[in-house]
């Protein structure tokens, strides 16, 4: 029998969060080095393609990870007959997708999506078979093990090969090759590095005890379905829009791979908005989901994770925020290439949402730790319909990409007020208390602004005295050098005044790390 002991929070955060940080950067450099290899409208023609699949694959696993992951009691049965479980549903749901795949691409005007939507089929029988061992080691907070995987996948699947190809000009079948390549090597180190209640998990057993975790999964796949039609709606109407219409609310032409350009314009916009949520979502998804699960029924152990991850978010997210809005054009040429530039105003209006979609990725691991997703779904519902109305209208009016993006931001204030008020009633929280918990993540926003504002204007004077204009490219590193040192300056500042920020107020943890400041800042922080 398995049973969830307490979590060790603290040693699970750190090697989630170095986890987390390498997938972010090693998946970043393959998109920046990828979006100089292949075209705009490879990478439009790819992100449609992903959002089919991975709708799909909610429906392929029906939320039978996360029920491995949240139930109380582990039996071994229960593991064997989940394993066949969703093996049969990734072979289904690969035939299922296989057989759709014309009709998508007909939707879309582009039979060459219909050939990639075959292809990347294949990753539904890949993550199928590593469903339960990765499943396991997430319920064991074993993220040392995933780490590895992570690693190993990613270098060699998508560095390696994915790059290899693109470099050989296979466009977008590089971006393919690289995803299905990751996936089956990931597939790969789990089952070598196994837990030991993945034994035998080949072996037949009768679905009927998969009850209980069917009613939890259920929910749980709405719920996720929800969740994830709500952050791709916005791409595929763009996607729809811009290959069915005259495009003149864009200002280009008709021709296909225009249809495409656009959409990876958007697409890779909306990609950059992901990136600082990708860390917060995965830690969410592991580790707060885990170990929420684990305390679900001690309602003040649930409280104080909660503060303090609130906390820290604010405190990591709010400056970034402001500091990824402010500089928005100089991110995106630099991490996407000059070309994508015009992307600015875009970037700009979604960077605005994301410490408002930080929180709600918080919200989101105590919703699945204390099953409360029968709320969640009305709320989400909500915020799918209402983005999905907008968007529509958006582009109809003609008032393109960039009032898209503004409906994306707009709905996600809405989300996160409402998200905002159940969590608040279930923390048995008042707003003063979560205001009070925030506190460390206002200030930085405060110290950064500011911070932003006077380096900017030093940094204008001194351009203003040279001889000879700086290239764009010198231009964006100095804009990038002033985001991330008032960031750094009022993430600093903030952490001085709120030490319980980084350390939740251990005593002995906060000596050890104040003791490498000055002495003066030594007792002040003590």
């Amino acid at each position: 029998m398995s049973q969830q002991a307490k979590p060790e929070f603290a040693s699970s955060i750190r090697w989630q969060s170095v986890n987390v940080v390498t997938q972010v950067v090693l998946q970043l450099i393959f998109i920046v080095l990828l979006a100089r290899l292949i075209s705009k409208a490879d990478f439009g023609l790819m992100s449609i393609a992903l959002v089919v699949v991975g709708f799909v694959e909610i429906f392929a696993q029906i939320g039978i990870g996360p029920s491995l992951i949240q139930r109380g009691k582990l039996e071994p049965a229960q593991i064997r007959a989940a394993f066949s479980f969703s093996v049969l549903l990734g072979g289904v749901f690969f035939c299922i997708t296989y057989a759709m795949a014309p009709a998508v691409g007909e939707w879309f005007e582009s039979s060459k999506l219909a050939e990639v939507l075959r292809w990347i089929a294949l990753s539904f029988i890949l993550s199928s078979l590593a469903l339960i061992p990765r499943s396991l080691l997430i319920r064991n907070m074993e993220f040392k093990t995933l780490f590895i995987a992570s690693l190993v996948s990613m270098v060699l699947g998508n560095l390696v090969i994915g790059l290899g190809l693109a470099y050989a000009g296979y466009g977008v079948w590089s971006y393919v090759a690289a995803l299905l390549s990751q996936n089956a090597l990931l597939g790969v180190m789990y089952w070598v590095m196994k837990p030991m209640e993945a034994q035998g998990a080949w072996k037949p057993e009768s679905w009927r005890i998969l009850g209980p975790m069917l009613s939890y999964g259920g929910r749980a796949t709405a719920y996720n379905l929800l969740n994830y039609a709500s952050s791709k709606i916005d791409t595929v109407l763009v996607g729809h829009h811009a290959q069915n219409s005259n495009l003149e609310s864009f200002g280009q032409s008709t021709d296909n791979s225009t249809g495409w350009t656009t959409t990876g314009l958007y697409d890779r916009s909306a990609y950059l908005m992901s990136l600082p949520i990708s860390v917060l979502g995965k830690l969410g998804d592991s580790v707060l989901f885990s170990g929420m699960s684990a305390i679900q029924t001690d309602q003040q152990a649930l409280q104080s994770v909660l503060k303090r991850a609130l906390g820290l978010i604010a405190w990591l997210t709010f400056p970034g925020s402001l500091a990824l809005a402010w500089y928005a054009g100089d991110v995106a040429a630099l991490l996407l290439g000059e070309p994508y530039a015009e992307a600015e105003p875009i970037v700009r209006i979604l960077f605005i949402g994301v410490a408002f979609r930080s929180m709600i990725k918080l919200a989101d691991a105590l919703i699945r730790a204390v099953d409360a997703l029968n709320v969640a779904i009305i709320i989400k519902s909500l915020f799918l319909a209402g983005l999905g109305i907008s968007a529509w209208i958006t582009l109809s009016k003609g008032w393109g990409i960039e009032g898209v993006a503004w409906c994306v931001t707009i709905w996600t204030l809405i989300q996160f007020i409402c998200i905002g008020w159940w969590t608040l009633r279930a923390a048995q929280w008042t707003f003063q208390e979560a205001i009070r918990a925030a506190i460390p993540g206002i200030k930085a926003l405060v110290f950064s602004a500011i911070s932003i504002a006077l380096l900017h204007a030093a940094l204008d004077q001194f351009i203003g005295t040279m001889n000879q204009a700086p290239s764009l490219l010198a231009m964006h590193l100095a804009h990038a050098a002033v985001a991330v040192i008032s960031v750094l300056i009022s993430l600093v500042i903030a952490a001085m005044l709120h030490p319980e920020v980084i350390d939740g107020g251990d005593v002995a943890l906060r000596g050890r790390w104040v003791a490498y400041l000055p002495k003066s800042l030594q007792k002040r922080i003590s």
